[in-house]
């Protein structure tokens, strides 16, 4: 059993008591090819942020999915931010097309949070229908589905927090 001393790890985020205090300023980029999708997931994204008085934002538009990387480690190495939330929506098509993006994007993010330590939310819908978009950002038929976006923002705080109790105990 863990003592109330012990640093917590997977706990949701509501149950941490000092996670407001943790100041962030997050680097939202979002792909505006799907700009109805687009818009909602930065909505639920910024429904997250908004609340919370030590998360500061920026946002950075780009055409599609496959340039948000390279805008997002441009952030990450200037050091302005302590986060990244990748936005946007690629949708399933009759070419090998949308594997090549969705592979590609994931892998540069998932380098960019690995080589810099910092968190990357990731907020791109890989869908294989318009309607599994709606659903996903919010908009669609499916009550049970959540904002991505929003999830994607959560996952930021979440993880910054967490690192930084990590690098408080060393």
């Amino acid at each position: 059993m863990q003592s109330a001393s012990e640093p917590q790890h997977n706990v949701p985020i509501e149950e941490y008591a000092s996670v407001d205090d943790l100041e962030i300023n997050a680097g939202i980029v979002v792909s505006n090819y799907y700009s109805q999708i687009a818009e909602r997931l930065l909505t639920g994204c910024l429904d997250v942020l908004k609340p919370r008085p030590t998360v500061s934002y920026e946002v950075f538009r780009v055409m599609g999915t496959w340039e948000v990387p390279v805008v997002a480690k441009s952030l990450v190495e200037t050091n302005r931010i302590g986060g990244i939330i990748a936005l946007g929506c690629v949708i399933r098509g009759d070419t090998s097309h949308y594997d090549y993006i969705c592979q590609e994007t994931s892998r540069a993010l998932m380098n960019i949070a690995m080589e810099f330590t910092i968190p990357v939310g990731f907020g791109i819908l890989t869908v294989d229908t318009f309607e599994q978009a709606l659903d996903r950002s919010g908009l669609g038929k499916k009550k049970t589905e959540s904002n991505k976006g929003a999830e994607a923002a959560l996952a930021v705080i979440q993880s910054a927090y967490s690192i930084a109790g990590i690098r408080q105990e060393s």
